[in-house]
């Protein structure tokens, strides 16, 4: 009988202990926030971060994966050649909730359907990321963020066990899909960010890759299963969004084509102080070729490589602006080979693994006629002078 008792007692004692551990573990609160974009560039594509909640100490912080060094003396450098490294970064919620609420953008939180041991098992993990020999990662817009990072815990915490749900059907949207959206009202912005980026943002994305971006990362957990079951079990409005992402007007492009408009006129008025554009346009064009070659072999930047545009902003182009004012005798074959590798480039359709960029159609089509004119030969190019007399009697009319 006393044995009995004793082996009551110690299953009482060995129940209990599991249960107070398990109340113990279930003190935390682990929930995904997804933070909208701004209207800012820095901004504009939005952020996720791991909120973490211990209501015994208590603690209400935040796992930041999108922190960087902007006192870095090299900084500038490091990010334009794809070096830079980003941390992850532990703070409190309120100085993390403070710049949504200045900038007014929305924050969701999904609290996540955990048991115990899952919750502790995620804590260690991203208390061991945040240790400084840990911390650093390489950046990289596309396959290596604050949001990918995320997806990135849960598929190494749970290993066959968890099923992000659906973001968008696999192949359905490519990355320039993506950035051009989040852009739309940045003009300036997307057609400098579209001239950079080439081949690779335009293939098409499965749906994990899609969760680069923290608005579809949040997609993803509103149906994904841990275990079988569902992982999110309540979705809370923290803030509400006051911006106005209503469409605007393009300068961009409407720029672009004011100045084609603006050379066809200095043409027609002052034929004479075409050599000067030419120069200048030529250098530009060339600085741009320099600068597409520069992100393609000289950065990290996987998104950069095989450029199409390079086309027509040929670093050549360089050679070609300081020849214009000398009238060297090579610029008529030079202007021939690059007005056919132009008009190879268009015809072909070279630009079929790479979004054509409408902003650049007046730069081609000034591009297209004065490669024409030098490639011609100079007693031959009365056409031009016909034309520009039929407009100056017209005009006088």
């Amino acid at each position: 009988m006393r044995r009995f008792f004793v082996l009551i007692i110690i299953f009482f004692i060995f129940f209990y202990s599991k249960k107070i551990d398990a109340q113990d573990s279930s003190r935390l609160r682990i929930s995904l926030l997804t933070c909208g974009p701004g209207l800012d560039l820095y901004s504009g594509f939005g952020h996720t971060g791991v909120r973490i909640i211990d209501s015994t100490v208590p603690y209400d912080a935040v796992y930041n994966y999108g922190t960087f060094n902007f006192g870095d003396p090299d900084f500038y450098m490091k990010f334009t050649r794809g070096k830079l490294l980003y941390y992850v970064n532990r703070e409190s919620f309120q100085e993390f909730i403070y710049t949504y609420q200045v900038e007014t953008r929305s924050v969701y939180e999904q609290v996540l359907d955990l048991r115990p041991d899952q919750k502790i098992k995620l804590l260690n993990f991203l208390d061991s990321n945040a240790q400084e020999e840990n911390k650093y990662y390489k950046y990289d817009f596309l396959y290596d963020n604050c949001s990918t990072r995320i997806l990135d815990i849960f598929k190494t915490c749970f290993p066959n066990n968890f099923q992000p749900g659906t973001a968008i059907q696999d192949y359905s949207k490519t990355f320039r899909d993506f950035t051009d959206y989040y852009l739309r009202n940045n003009h300036w912005t997307r057609f400098g960010i579209d001239l950079l980026l080439s081949t690779p943002v335009d293939k098409k994305m499965t749906n994990e890759q899609a969760m680069f971006l923290p608005d579809y990362l949040m997609e993803g957990f509103r149906d994904a299963q841990l275990n079988g079951k569902p992982i999110v079990s309540q979705t809370i409005e923290i803030l509400p969004s006051e911006l106005d992402f209503s469409p605007k007007p393009n300068p961009a492009r409407i720029t672009m084509w004011l100045f084609a408009i603006l050379v066809f006129l200095l043409w027609l008025k002052r034929p004479n102080l075409m050599l000067y554009f030419d120069t200048f346009f030529f250098l530009i064009l060339g600085l741009l070729g320099c600068i597409m070659l520069f992100m393609w072999f000289g950065t990290d930047h996987q998104s950069c490589s095989w450029n199409r545009n390079l086309f027509w902003a040929l670093p050549t182009h360089l050679a070609l602006a300081f020849a214009i004012p000398r009238k060297s005798k090579w610029i008529q074959k030079y202007a021939r080979i690059a007005f056919y590798v132009l008009l190879l480039a268009l015809v072909g359709n070279l630009w079929a693994a790479q979004k054509y960029i409408l902003e650049i159609t007046p730069i081609i089509l000034l591009l297209l006629w004065r490669l024409n004119h030098y490639r011609r030969n100079p007693e031959k190019n009365n056409l031009y002078a016909n034309v520009r007399n039929i407009f100056a009697q017209f005009r006088n009319r």
